[in-house]
């Protein structure tokens, strides 16, 4: 009987582990579905000639990583506010109030910082037509998210 709660519980902890392995796959694996069509999207929009595209593309990767995490880190601080069930102590919603909007003026910073970047390697009016055609890849991804749930309904 011993062994049988044993081999179960092994077999329980080998079993979760691959769920969470297949979860942060298939995470992985849309992540990069969406990188993917974003840069396919930014490409035939954008127009960048080789020797442009060539420069661009490295300090956008690196821009678009270091958003990401930015990003990352706030959508962990609001999951963390969504499971506290019970009220926070004042002092601990301030602190975490200001380090919310911390990371707000932290990714202005870094959108500032790659916006000179970008005016050293483009000139100033594709770089306007980067933020335009962003905005148009978010509002594309909308739509076909909304499509995409309308047809499984």
């Amino acid at each position: 009987m011993k062994r049988l709660a044993i081999i179960f519980t092994i077999t329980f902890f080998i079993l979760s582990g691959l769920a969470v392995k297949a979860k942060n796959d298939s995470h992985q694996d849309r992540r990069e579905k969406y990188r993917s069509e974003k840069v396919a999207f930014l490409t035939s929009n954008l127009e960048l000639t080789p020797a442009e595209a060539e420069k661009f593309w490295p300090v956008y990767n690196q821009m678009d990583q270091e958003r990401w995490e930015a990003q990352k880190m706030r959508r962990e601080m609001e999951a963390k506010v969504r499971e506290t069930k019970v009220s926070l102590p004042e002092k601990e919603v301030i602190a975490l109030t200001r380090k919310f909007a911390g990371s707000l003026q932290e990714e202005a910073d870094m959108l500032v910082k790659y916006n000179e970047k970008f005016l050293k390697i483009l000139p100033p009016q594709k770089v306007l037509k980067l933020y335009q055609v962003e905005n148009e890849f978010r509002m594309h991804m909308i739509s076909k998210y909304r499509e995409s749930r309308k047809s499984e309904n």
